[in-house]
Order: structure tokens, then sequence, then C-alpha cells
């Protein structure tokens, strides 16, 4: 399946989300990988609100308090995706990610942005990062009218960039140019 507009892989990668961090069970530490924990990880694991973290999303949130910069976006955003594959409101998690990843520097980032505003609730900010920008090409202006019409419906569903982008008429169906099957097994044995 086509990505969501926020990046999140289709099927079957959706499905492995709770995959993505380990967990130690030992300390509770999370990451993607813990072999690659920064020094400072212990303090912070150690802390009573590291502890505290439970739920669908609490892997994510403690990766995130132990990562840094674009690192600890994607770890709210994920924190996010995990409360609502859990049927839980990810909005707090998904502003927390755009706080983190600060003003987009292009147009690939801007449009994720948008559309986790407009999930989270936020279609004034979501409204505001699309102001302004110049798609390259036709894909992209695509990918422009669609939010800006997502946030003027105050659409705030997940929406996948398949639903985003019509199919390319410069590339034909798979049966295009296919000769037709025969009429029947009785046609097939006359030749006809």
């Amino acid at each position: 399946m086509a990505p969501d507009l926020d990046l999140r892989p289709g099927e079957p990668a959706r499905a492995t989300l709770k995959f993505w961090v380990q967990t130690c069970a030992g300390c509770g530490a999370s990451a993607p990988d813990l072999a690659a924990l920064p020094a400072t990880a212990r303090v912070v694991v150690e802390s009573a609100a590291y502890r505290a973290w439970q739920g669908p999303d609490a892997a994510f949130l403690r990766w995130a308090a132990l990562a840094t910069g674009p690192e600890a976006a994607e770890a709210m955003l994920q924190a996010a995706w995990a409360l609502d594959d859990a049927g839980q409101d990810g909005s707090a998690h998904r502003l927390a990610a755009v706080a983190l990843w600060g003003p987009p520097a292009t147009l690939l980032q801007a449009l994720r942005q948008a559309d986790v505003l407009r999930r989270a609730g936020a279609p004034g900010p979501a409204a505001a990062v699309l102001d302004g920008l110049v798609a390259g090409d036709e894909e992209q202006a695509a990918l422009v009218t669609f939010q800006r019409a997502r946030i003027v419906a105050g659409d705030r569903g997940r929406q996948s960039l398949s639903s985003a982008l019509p199919p390319p008429a410069r590339r034909p169906h798979g049966s295009h140019g296919a000769t037709p099957a025969r009429a029947g097994f009785w046609a097939r044995l006359r030749g006809s």
C-alpha cells in the first residue's frame, strides 16, 4: 500500500510499528538500537518521569527523551502513530513532533508538516506551512492542492499518497493491449 502523507509506510511495514523500537528488559531504555544509546542515557532512563510512561506510545516517548533533533521528532510522530493504532488521540505527540522539527527546509518537509498539523487539529498552522509554497512539478502541485482541500474540509483523518495523486495516464493498465481470452472450452476445442 502507498504511504500516508505524513510518510508512515503502508502495509505490510505499517503493521510492524511495535517492533521499530527495542526496550531493554532490565533498565527500560528504549531506542531503535540499544547498543547506540548516548552517554547521557543513564541519567534520563533512571528518572521517575521516564519510567512513568506507560501505554502503546511509551517506547516511542522514551526513545524521544533520549534522542535529539529530527530523530526525537520522528520518535514523537511514531508515538502518535502508536496511539492511532490503539484508537487513541495522538494530537499532542504530532504537535510536539512539529515543534522538534522546526521550520521546514524543503517542499517535502513542508507537505509532511502540514499533514501532521492537519491531523493534530491545527488547520491554521497547517495552512500557514503551505502558504507561499511553489511546487516544482505536477505531482507536487497536486499534493499541495490536495492538502489544502483537506485542511479546508476540516479533515483530520489519515490520507495516503495514492489518494492525493491520481494514477498516471502515461502508464497503461497491466491489461492494456492484452488479447481477449477465447470464448470458452468448446470454442477453444473448435479452434475459433
